[in-house]
Parts: structure tokens; sequence; C-alpha cells
């Protein structure tokens, strides 16, 4: 038989055993167990090897059940363990801290390497369920909880896995928003403190799904980021930015939009291709282009950081660093960043006239940016007031909701051609 019958072999007498259990209202615990970094494993001792030591965990797996028990194996790296006779949670506890010793033996015994490790998930036999396949799905759902919180050992709970459930349902509904294009970006404007006209806007993705209606850009956001669509989001913006200052070219030409990214994007070189090829397809100046990275991305990774930002400035696009007094980069760093630009967070700018903390922040971050060269934008821009302070101490530009809150694209040109003349 290939491992395949074999598997399907295993889950058969796991069903069978759950079904008995359900029929007669027998006490069962089902322990749903994945071993963890074998692709590390594979790498570093080779396949002959980790076969090796998976067929030795599931011996000593079996070894470890009483007659009462079973043991299947559902793949390569996941088994099942159905244990009955159990007295209590801290008994079932017990069994699973003993796989976690077995996995750590096989592997010990078999490779110099680091020892494997496996995440268990665990769910219980006993009403509401009425089916084999209910109760198996609620181990597993507690087995991906466990990889998910990075927690070694979980039990199922329902609300829990209604939230990764929900979670599962709204990123793939966001997969199908990006391929298809249904996500819009809005436009906040930015003002030259000097001219007070408008030279710039930053775009903002915005979601408004049909059954859910609009999604919290902290929502889907994190949902992108975990489903691994962030960098994918960042260059549609870029895609959809360079279309639309191609289409404001006639009658708003030299406007620049600015660009969020996410430490993954700046840590990709693939962004300059993505940049390349969207301002060529669209015949856009790259110099309009302003890519915005938080002081926090900029840490995460700071050498391959700055050789992406380098990269992003030959190719003739500017660099804005995000955020700034919310993060942890040191002078020292922060004055070798490839930059053009400097925003002072909005925690600050919204609060400088009241809070005496805050302004010395503001004034200080500006005195900063301009001795290394850089601009300086501020956001959370409230009132006439916040604006000639901010263009006393020497700020370049700024956003927020008393210039004009983000707007839609399509609003966004008969605004600026509205006022096109100085705002304050």
């Amino acid at each position: 038989m290939d491992d395949r019958g074999h598997w399907l072999g295993g889950i058969g007498r796991a069903i069978d055993r759950i079904e008995d259990a359900i029929g007669r209202s027998q006490e069962l615990a089902v322990l749903m167990v994945y071993v963890d970094d074998v692709d590390r494993l594979c790498a570093s001792a080779g396949h002959v090897h980790a076969g090796e030591i998976l067929n030795d965990f599931r011996e000593r797996l079996e070894e470890l059940a009483r007659e009462e028990d079973v043991v299947a194996q559902l793949s390569d790296r996941k088994f099942v363990l159905l244990l009955g006779g159990f007295r209590n949670e801290g008994h079932i506890q017990l069994a699973a801290q003993k796989i976690q010793r077995l996995i750590q033996e096989s592997s010990g015994a078999r490779t110099d390497e680091q020892g494997l490790n496996v995440t268990i998930g665990i769910a219980l036999v006993a009403p509401p369920y009425d089916s084999a396949k209910e109760v198996l799905r609620s181990a597993e759902l507690a087995l991906l909880e466990g990889r998910r919180s990075n927690e070694p050992v979980a039990f199922y709970k329902t609300q829990a896995a209604d939230e990764m459930v929900a979670e599962w349902h709204l990123a793939q509904k966001f997969a199908d928003a990006l391929e298809a294009g249904n996500l819009e970006l809005y436009y906040q404007p930015k003002m030259d403190l000097d001219s007070k006209r408008i030279v710039g806007a930053e775009a903002l993705i915005r979601w408004h799904d049909p059954e859910l209606g609009e999604i919290s850009p902290d929502v889907f956001i994190g949902v992108a980021e975990k489903s691994g669509l962030i960098t994918e989001l960042t260059y549609f913006s870029i895609q959809r930015a360079c279309r639309q200052l191609n289409y404001w070219k006639s009658q708003a030409g030299g406007l620049t939009v600015a660009i969020n990214t996410t430490p993954n994007t700046t840590r990709d070189f693939g962004i300059i291709d993505v940049l390349e090829s969207a301002t060529r397809i669209w015949n856009v100046d790259p110099a309009s282009i302003v890519i915005e990275v938080t002081e926090n991305a900029l840490m995460a990774d700071p050498k391959m950081s700055h050789r992406v930002l380098t990269g992003i400035r030959s190719f003739g696009a500017q660099v804005s660093i995000d955020d700034f007094g919310t993060g942890y980069s040191s002078l020292a760093y922060l004055k070798e960043i490839p930059a053009d630009e400097l925003k002072i967070d909005r925690s600050f700018v919204m609060n400088m006239l009241s809070d005496p903390g805050d302004y010395k922040i503001v004034e200080h971050s500006t005195s900063l940016a301009k001795s290394l060269g850089l601009r300086v934008v501020a956001e959370g821009v409230l009132n006439a007031q916040m604006v000639n302070v901010l263009w006393a101490l020497g700020c370049d530009y700024a956003q927020g909701y008393y210039i004009c809150e983000p707007l839609p694209t399509a609003d966004f040109l008969p605004w600026y051609l509205k006022r096109d003349r100085p705002v304050a």
C-alpha cells in the first residue's frame, strides 16, 4: 500500500473510533499533532533522515498509546491520537507533554541538528458533536490556533475558532477584491506652507465590500499582512497612483503622490521593478512618486532597507520617513537613511498647541530634519493657528482635516481645481 492509502486507512480508523464514542456517549480526546520545522530539517539533514525521524516518532507514538487508544498518521507530518479514559484536562495535558518529549527524543537520537517540536490541537468528544467530521474539524482548528498564537498545546475554544474562520472568510474576500481591482485609492491633499497651495497627496487604500460594507484599513491591512498579500497591495497602490497621475497631467500637472509601504516591501527589490514598470506604462515622472516607509520598518532590517531605498532613489522616486517620532531609530542611523523627506506623526502635531512636550518634539524634529537636508511634512493639522506655527518652525508641508479629509479618486481633481489658490 502506498503512503496515501496508508493515511486514508488511518483516517478511517480514527473516524470509526470517534463515531463509536459519540454513539456510546464515551469520553474521548482528539489530539491533532503537527510536527513543526520539517522543511528546515529536510534542508539541513536531508529528506531521508527527516523521513526516518518521522517514522521513529510514529513508532514512539504508537508505543505510548494504550490498547483502547488509536494512533493514525494523517500526512507525512500530521498525526492524531484518540485518548479515552482520561480523568480531566490536566490528564490530557500530561499526554500532550509526553508527545512533545517523544519528538525531541526522535529527532535528538538521529541528528545533530536542533530538535523538532510539535503543535497539538485538542478537541473533546462531547455534545453538541454528532459526527466525527465535526470533532476532527474542531481539533484541526485548535491546532491552527496554536500555530497562529505560537502555543504548543491548544484546546478548541468556540470563540477563537469562530474568529479564525471569520478571518479566513475576510482574507478570501480581500484576496478576491485585490485580484479584481475592487479597491479604491483615496487622496489626502498635501499643502506647501510657503505658497499655501496643494502640491501633492497621500494615497490611502479603502475597501468597500458589497456584503460587509466599509472595512477599516486597520482591519484589512492586518489581514493582508497575515495572508501574505501586503506586498501585492503595495504594488496595486503604485499602479493605481501612476494611472491617476497620468490622468491628472493635463489639468493638475506637477502633483506628487505618496504611497505607504510595509517592512516586507522595504526589504524587497521587487518594488523598484514595479515602479519602473508602472511609471513607464503610464508615462509618469518617477519623481512624482513618494515612497513612505515608517521608522520601525527601517529598523526591522536596516542594511537591506538602506539598499532598497537607495535603489528607489537611484531610479528617481522619492523616499519619505513616515510616522517619525514613534519609532526607535538612532540619530546615527537616521543621518544615513537615503531619504528626501520626514513626516512628523499626527499624534504630536495634533496636540502641539496645548502640550509643551509635543510642541518640543515637533520643533526638534523639524530642526533635526533640516540639519540633515530633509523636507518636513506635518500630519494631523487641524486649524489655521497650527499652519502658522508650523510655518514659523520651518516645516515645509502640511496634511490634515483643516486642509482637507481624504477624498475619493473621482472627487480629488474637482476639489483641487476649485481650491487651486492659497488655502490659508
